[in-house]
């Protein structure tokens, strides 16, 4: 038994402390071949990395994300029907959410500016680490919201869960926009950060191309690397399971979602600041 013990703790000084991937969570393989080891996303000292799976789309530059930005927008505007073609004094047009920068930014940016800019409440989330930030400006004179300075979005991420990240961001920008919203009285975290968790949940649910088992398939034969659709519904797993206030806020807005749709529920939201009760 003792010689067993030893044997046990040689080998868990051995493999020292197991990476996740920065996408999907997974636990790299112990014991994998060099062809397996997650890849280093290179952000500092961070020990940031992600698996083949998420490698596959893996998102790095601001240039990577404008057209993932551009599907957010064609789905804030065609399906959802928040934003309008045109300028718009009474909502929020599309040139207004292009605008701005989207930023694609190491976690040492992107932690630098929630200190400065998010008082502190991107921390309540339990996923492991806050991924995007919408900034804004305001006026101390009015103090009304001006407009939105840009959004950062975390890099070394896939494609699919950086475009979902977008769109949560996007919502807080549309919110920060629209003049039903006043910067000066500002929602409940649960609320807003709900509304943006549903948007985020929509948007990769309808929002994305499909994504096809049989062409995931085609580009590896390794069963043990889970495929694009796979991924996807995990990140909408992440979003309908998270524990935290985000969680809570997601499933008190889908609710009503299904009840009254999303524009009637954020005329409501507008106006109680609450989301309605649900019987």
């Amino acid at each position: 038994l003792a010689a067993a013990v030893g044997s046990i703790a040689s080998t868990e000084d051995e493999i020292g402390e197991i990476r996740r991937c920065a996408g999907c969570h997974r636990f790299e393989p112990i014991f994998a071949s060099p062809n397996k080891h997650f890849i280093d996303v290179g952000d500092s000292d961070t020990g940031r990395c992600v698996c083949l799976a998420c490698c596959r789309t893996v998102v790095t530059t601001s240039q990577d994300a404008t057209p993932l930005w551009e599907k957010v927008i064609d789905f804030f505007e065609g399906p959802l029907g928040l934003i309008s073609s045109t300028e718009t004094v009474s909502g929020v047009s599309r040139q207004n959410l292009m605008s701005f920068p989207i930023m694609v930014v190491g976690l040492d940016a992107l932690n630098d500016n929630l200190k400065e800019h998010s008082e502190g409440v991107h921390y309540g989330s339990s996923q492991i680490m806050t991924r995007g930030l919408c900034l804004s400006e305001h006026s101390p004179v009015s103090d009304e919201s001006i407009g939105v300075t840009a959004v950062l979005c975390l890099s070394g991420l896939p494609a699919d869960l950086t475009a979902s990240i977008l769109a949560h961001e996007a919502t807080h920008a549309w919110i920060k926009l629209h003049p039903n919203f006043r910067y000066n009285k500002p929602l409940p975290l649960k609320v807003e950060e709900g509304i943006c968790q549903l948007v985020s949940f929509l948007f990769l649910n309808d929002g994305l191309d499909p994504s096809f088992e049989e062409h995931d398939s085609s580009s590896t034969t390794d069963e043990s690397i889970p495929s694009d659709s796979k991924l996807r519904q995990y990140f909408k797993f992440c979003i309908e399971t998270d524990e935290s206030v985000y969680g809570e806020g997601f499933r008190s807005a889908a609710c009503a979602y299904a009840k009254m749709g999303l524009q009637e529920l954020l005329y409501y939201v507008a106006l109680n600041h609450d989301f309605p009760p649900m019987d």
